[in-house]
């Protein structure tokens, strides 16, 4: 490429108020043989929406401005004011009768985009976790709008590749569909943009009740680019538990119409054990700070809590997931049913649930648990079950570097010593009938979080399937964008899907 001739002059484009491109044209006279080079550039638009996973989305008291969850500063450590809250407190705040969606987190550059689009607040982008996704956000919205280094080269003469174009030609290793971009694809794709918005949920409310708002926000968003639209669809990307949301809003709510493409991080397709061992032993890190670091701190805000009880292993998990190794034998639950075997058991010592835990009227939160199980949870997973998008693209973690709970082990060890005079107790540790038992996991290959058997989406349809060693809450870090080979793969093969599920979309709508 050269670059403008001497009496050439390139003119960049501006936007309006509505995000439409115009050109300011320089006076000239006639002998001055001015060439006024216009680069046309795309005008059709097709929304990009991210849905965070569990805990992602920045929390409030409903109706006020009085913050529940946020983690905007370094490392998160505004979450640790959590960790001298009561259980009582804990549980009233993590309440999700009486909390919702908080727009003010923390966003990078808000108007980078200028006029093109909505600025990154007006798109939702604070009410995902900065701590979580504020980088990420930005790299990927950086990558769908980067036809500026097009025109720049156009202006200067200069050869500079793209990120999408440094894709051209790359095998990603996707074990289905690994299908490299063209070089017709990634042009094809320079005649779109692609304003990436957030849709921020209540991740402790059920996810049918956030997959209705979903509902809401896409149409919300497809009216903003009314008459800019390439087509009247969205391109849906999800992390952890937002899959599930978008899941059952696209096939259990009709909302397949309105999709062009789902790209799925590391989904528990089918559930995950994790779950259990959260609700039995508590949750370690920043995450354990804030919902709760052993059984007595945590029980009680996961059992009000649909959103996150609707990750336990559904049926199609398969049975055995939770063995029992005593003196008295050998278990493997479940046999057939994880729902009256383990959520709603009320007897043995190794049910989900102690409701004795549950704090307040035990009798009426025990009631209002199994009510839960039973309206909210089991019809939910069970419902979606093998329910996908025919356009859906995934990818998860299968790493022996971040050990996961493809199943968990109650095991008998000795009697704990007193450590100066004082009984060792652990979140993990259970006394029964004279002996002590430790909650273990198996350790299997995973994202640390989600297991492969889980995680590896089974649905036949699939266009592509890429296993990597991401760790679970950072699925979609960046990598390294300042190298041409520093992106990390998930965010690769998150770019390459987007454009292939624009090739069937035609420019002019």
């Amino acid at each position: 490429m050269t670059g403008a001739a001497e009496n050439e002059v390139v003119i960049l484009p501006e936007y309006d108020e509505n995000g439409r491109a115009f050109y300011t044209l320089p006076n000239a006279r006639a002998e001055d043989n001015l060439v006024v080079v216009c680069p046309k550039v795309a005008e059709k638009v097709i929304p990009i929406i991210f849905l965070p996973g569990v805990m992602g989305s920045n929390l409030k008291k409903a109706g006020s401005d009085k913050k529940v969850w946020h983690a905007d500063l370094y490392e998160g450590i505004d979450a640790l004011a959590w960790t001298i809250k009561a259980k009582k407190e804990r549980k009233e705040l993590l309440d999700p009768a009486t909390t919702e969606v908080d727009l003010t987190g923390k966003v990078l550059y808000s108007d980078l985009e200028g006029k093109m689009f909505p600025s990154r607040e007006e798109r939702g982008w604070g009410s995902a976790l900065y701590k979580s996704y504020g980088e990420s956000l930005h790299t990927l919205q950086c990558m769908l709008n980067d036809g500026h280094i097009l025109l720049d080269n156009l202006v200067n003469g200069t050869h500079r590749r793209t990120p999408r174009q440094w894709l051209i030609g790359e095998d990603l290793g996707a074990e289905k569909g690994e299908e490299p971009l063209t070089e017709d694809e990634v042009r094809q794709s320079y005649d779109f943009l692609f304003p990436l918005h957030v849709f921020g949920y209540n991740w402790l409310q059920s996810n049918a009740d956030s997959a209705q708002h979903l509902d809401r926000y896409i149409s919300q968003v497809l009216s903003t680019y009314h008459g800019r639209l390439a087509v009247s669809k969205v391109i849906l990307v999800t992390h952890s538990m937002g899959g599930l949301v978008a899941r059952h809003y696209s096939e259990n709510m009709n909302g397949r119409e309105n999709i062009l493409g789902i790209v799925h991080g590391v989904m528990p397709g089918l559930g995950s054990p994790a779950a259990y061992r959260r609700m039995k032993t508590g949750e370690r890190g920043i995450v354990g700070s804030v919902i709760g670091a052993d059984a007595a701190n945590l029980m009680p805000v996961l059992a009000q809590s649909p959103g996150p009880l609707q990750l336990l292993p559904g049926k199609a998990y398969g049975t055995g997931w939770l063995k029992i190794h005593s003196s008295k034998g050998i278990m493997n639950k479940p046999e057939s049913d994880p729902y009256t075997e383990i959520y709603l058991n009320e007897r043995d010592w190794w049910r989900l649930c102690e409701k004795e835990l549950l704090l307040d009227d035990v009798g009426r939160e025990w009631k209002a648990y199994q009510s839960r199980i039973k309206k909210d949870v089991e019809k939910f997973i069970e419902k979606l079950n093998g329910q996908y998008h025919p356009h859906t693209y995934a990818f998860y973690g299968a790493s022996n570097k971040h050990p996961s709970d493809d199943h968990l082990i109650w095991r008998q060890i000795p009697a704990p010593r007193p450590v100066f005079g004082v009984p060792l107790e652990l979140p993990s540790y259970r006394h029964v009938q004279g002996s002590t038992l430790e909650l273990i996991s198996s350790g299997s290959p995973g994202d640390g979080t989600v297991p492969v058997r889980a995680g590896r989406i089974s649905f036949s349809g699939i266009h592509s399937l890429l296993a990597t060693e991401v760790d679970h809450e950072g699925a979609y870090a960046v990598g390294d964008p300042g190298t041409e080979n520093g992106l990390s793969v998930a965010i690769k093969f998150t770019l390459r899907s987007i454009i292939k599920m624009v090739r069937e979309v035609t420019p002019c709508g």
